[in-house]
């Protein structure tokens, strides 16, 4: 939607095209990402780890020590071996959790589909038309990204 509230149409020519409700198809493609099972096992294991307070708890503390320490670091401060280690063996403990690894899988499984999508949409409006595989290849190395199932 526009911020007039009007609809977002496209259609060059109403008299070669039928003109088309983007907003429309937007909607069917997240009702078809909804439907998708490695989406929905994706949210499933996201939304257990979320109602596992040991695990988000560690998790939490994991990303604020790390930004603490990278905020440290950004400053010109050292690191000392001790916040090191500490650092280190939180970090261990943490990734160990098999709730934390879960999450991260989920997690990287949507990123990728979400990267996955984004590269598509941004190279039809690019391109002008619907892009082939060859066209990823070309730009990445051999695919549009991981997680798209062509390569």
């Amino acid at each position: 939607m526009r911020s007039s509230g009007t609809m977002l149409i496209i259609g060059a020519d109403d008299d070669v095209k039928p003109r088309l409700d983007l907003g429309e198809k937007i909607r069917e493609l997240c009702e078809a990402l909804l439907q998708d099972e490695s989406v929905i096992d994706a949210r499933n294991r996201v939304e257990r780890f979320l109602q596992n307070p040991e695990a988000t708890r560690g998790y939490a503390a994991l990303a604020n020590m790390g930004e603490s320490l990278h905020q440290k670091q950004s400053a010109g401060e050292e690191i000392s071996e001790e916040e090191a280690d500490t650092f280190e063996n939180l970090r261990r403990e943490v990734l160990g959790d098999r709730a934390v690894q879960d999450f991260a899988e989920a997690r990287n499984v949507l990123q990728e589909i979400e990267g996955m999508v984004s590269a598509y949409v941004g190279r039809t409006l690019e391109l002008g038309r619907v892009p082939a595989e060859s066209d990823f290849a070309s730009q990445s190395g051999g695919s549009c990204g991981t997680g798209c199932g062509c390569h």
